[in-house]
């Protein structure tokens, strides 16, 4: 199979957060097709750790895919579609693995002289639990790398762009869910209750009004209110129960931190307020992916021999960004532990966006992003 046949083929056995035993099944068994040296499987859940050797001592590098999909369902009529009817690859994963599976075959017809190269297919990316269920495996302790990269593609930017940015590339985020237990009573005597009801919406207010208040005008912060449920569809009850929902986002972990501990306050002295018992829980939590300079720099010096190589024919243009995007991507638990750098590859100005039930991965990047893995491979002279 080419790229394309790989990622189509991965299209359709989408698996969502720690139940990607197909998908990481078929990664196996490519990987072997490819002749990798060594492939580790069940990692941190259904994590794959795939490693090439050369035969003398040299410089270390890991590069990273995901293989998780999300529970939306396909609209859009394709050859591909997912074979279920409610999860679909509406992120680019598949895109992503199929670029790390063809690096896997380009080692093998090119192989290392020095140094030893990763490719790591993480679990669970979309929740932000993959990567710490990895580290937490013994077998990731034996690795070092020197520098570790990823890809995201990014509709929104002209075909095969490489977008890249020193420091804070993504932001990091957190999901909070507050629970707020009162008492019911007759829809007719909502004194007798102790309701929830104007806890929630004084919480909606002061939540989204938060970031402003104490994060720098220099800096980015922001809450959404994404779920709010109050009482039962019962017109007879006044409401004794409510549940909110807020993701929480920063481009800077001290004021990520200083968000989610004001929100919680926030929650609880408007619960004793209103005399109401509360429960917290926090989830889906994401570093700030902080990139390397210098690894940064190897990618750009990469992206630009290969337009000098190649006419333009992969890489239509390097950019650099201004701004952090306020999107979260698990690899920042990769760039806190090594050098290394996430970037960016356009996936087309007018492209259906990330999570869009309309989306679904241009293969096009295909080529450039295995191009730009495997200049990335020589620029460290493994080869």
């Amino acid at each position: 199979m080419n790229f394309s046949e790989i990622r189509k083929r991965l299209h359709t056995m989408a698996e969502i957060a720690h139940q990607e035993n197909k998908t990481a099944a078929f990664v196996a068994q490519v990987l072997h097709e490819a002749g990798m040296d060594e492939v580790q499987v069940g990692i941190g859940g259904n994590g794959i750790l795939a490693t090439v050797k050369g035969k003398e001592a040299g410089p270390v590098v890991l590069f990273r895919a995901e293989l998780d999909a999300l529970p939306i369902a396909e609209a859009i009529d394709i050859p591909h579609a997912s074979n279920k009817k409610s999860i679909s690859h509406k992120c680019g994963h598949d895109g992503h693995m199929a670029i790390l599976l063809g690096l896997a075959h380009e080692l093998n017809r090119h192989p290392v002289k020095r140094g030893m190269v990763h490719l790591l297919f993480q679990p669970a990316e979309e929740t932000g639990e993959g990567a710490h269920r990895m580290f937490e495996d013994q077998r990731m302790s034996e690795i070092s790398p020197d520098y570790v990269f990823a890809l995201h593609n990014l509709p929104g930017y002209p075909v095969n762009t490489v977008l890249l940015r020193d420091d804070i590339f993504a932001a990091g985020s957190m999901g909070l869910i507050v629970r707020l237990t009162g008492n019911t009573a007759h829809a007719a005597h909502p004194e007798n209750a102790i309701s929830p009801s104007s806890a929630v919406a004084a919480l909606i207010h002061d939540w989204q009004a938060l970031p402003q208040t104490i994060i720098p005008f220099d800096r980015a912060g922001l809450v959404t209110i994404i779920h709010a449920h109050i009482g039962e569809r019962a017109f007879g009850t006044t409401p004794g129960y409510a549940e909110l929902m807020a993701t929480i986002r920063a481009h800077e972990p001290d004021d990520l931190k200083k968000l989610g501990k004001r929100a919680m306050k926030l929650a609880e002295s408007t619960a004793s307020l209103w005399k109401l018992k509360i429960e917290q829980e926090w989830t889906e939590v994401f570093q700030p992916t902080r990139n390397d300079p210098e690894a940064v720099a190897m990618v750009e010096k990469v992206a630009h021999n290969i337009i000098k190589n190649n006419s333009r024919d992969l890489i239509q243009e390097v950019r650099r960004v201004e701004r952090p995007f306020s999107w979260s991507e698990d690899f920042g638990h990769f760039t806190e532990r090594y050098s290394g750098a996430l970037f960016g590859l356009g996936a087309g100005v007018d492209h259906p966006h990330l999570h869009d039930s309309q989306y679904d991965f241009p293969d096009e990047l295909l080529e450039t992003g295995m191009t730009l893995f495997s200049g990335i491979i020589d620029e460290m002279g493994l080869r």
